[in-house]
Parts: C-alpha cells; structure tokens; sequence
C-alpha cells in the first residue's frame, strides 16, 4: 500500500509541474459504485446484516488527462474500497485500480469514455471477531470501462460509468462488475 501512495505523490508532484504544458491537466475523482457478487455477508448482533460486494462501494482516483480537440485521454490510479466497522471487527475487501480511459466529445457538454481498467493488489481482509471469515488475495483480469460524463464547466464533471471485470480466488472466477456515479475535477 505505501508503494502505491508514494508512486501517488510522486505522479501527483510531476503532473502539478507537467501541468502547464497545453492539454494536460491533473485530475481528482470520486464514485459511488454498486454491483458485484456477494463476497462476505456480515451479521451484526442486533441482527443487522451488511454485505461486502465484489463491486462496491468507493472508488476515489487521481491522474492525469490529455484533451486535444474533440479527444481526451485519462490514466488513473485508484482506490476502491467496500468495507464494514464494528466496534470488535472488521471486513474490507479493496484493490487499486489503474485505468486508461480514451474520451470523445461531440459538440455540446457531453462526452463519451471506453477504457480498460486492471485492479492490482485486491484481496479480503478481516480483523477483530470477524477474523474468522479469513483473508485472501485476488486475482484480477483486466475489465472493460464504458463511461459517460456531462461537462459543468471545464473542471468539473459528472460521470455515469459500467465496469466489467472479473477476479480470480481460489480457482473461482469472481464477477466484479458495477455502476458507479460520481464526478471528477481537472485542475
């Protein structure tokens, strides 16, 4: 994880400098995702029960664009997350996205994204009394992004996005795929 934080910052510091060149522009997101399968399913004991999807929940990313006319192109790096907290335990499952998404805009705000999307280092863990359900490590294949954004103005956006992706524990394939709704700023 702090490989991944570090290689953050560094990226983030180069794209601040970079930044004045024509086109290219840092850029900060943040969704809310659903979908996936059911990986754990955590009873609370007032009887509450909270699921941790293959597909949930936060997905927050930073990177860098390059807009040349009607085309733009993004590379990401992320951090999703779908987790629980209980007073005595806890269950995460989270991965770190990289992304490539190519954009074309057609006249007006709307633009249009298809992308790939590999999710390194995803895996389970659980800690407290729900240490119980174990930890693992996933597997993941590179997922396909379709992603549609309305322009607010030239910084800020809202996105629509589906992901398909799958992930492999075990010898099972796990289907990750989701929806996600959020919005970016480019600086």
């Amino acid at each position: 994880m702090k490989k991944h934080l570090i290689a953050a910052a560094i990226a983030a510091t180069a794209l601040s400098t970079a930044s004045h060149a024509d086109g290219l522009h840092p850029v900060l997101g943040a969704s809310v995702t659903g979908g996936g399968k059911t990986l754990v399913k955590v009873e609370y004991q007032d009887g509450h029960t909270q699921n941790i999807r293959s597909g949930g929940l936060v997905h927050l990313f930073g990177g860098a664009e390059y807009e040349s006319g009607p085309f733009a192109f993004q590379a990401n790096i992320g951090y999703h997350v779908d987790d629980t907290h209980a007073r005595d335990g806890s269950v995460r499952f989270s991965r770190w996205p990289i992304e490539l998404i190519g954009f074309f805009k057609p006249e007006g705000p709307l633009r249009l994204g298809l992308g790939v999307r590999k999710a390194t280092g995803a895996k389970i863990a659980t800690s407290g009394k729900a240490s119980y359900l174990g930890s693992d490590s996933f597997e993941s294949k590179a997922g396909l992004i379709l992603q549609g954004e309305y322009l607010f103005s030239p910084h800020w956006s809202g996105l629509l996005r589906v992901v398909r992706e799958d992930y492999k524990v075990g010898g099972t394939t796990v289907q990750g795929n989701h929806v996600g709704l959020g919005g970016s700023y480019r600086f």
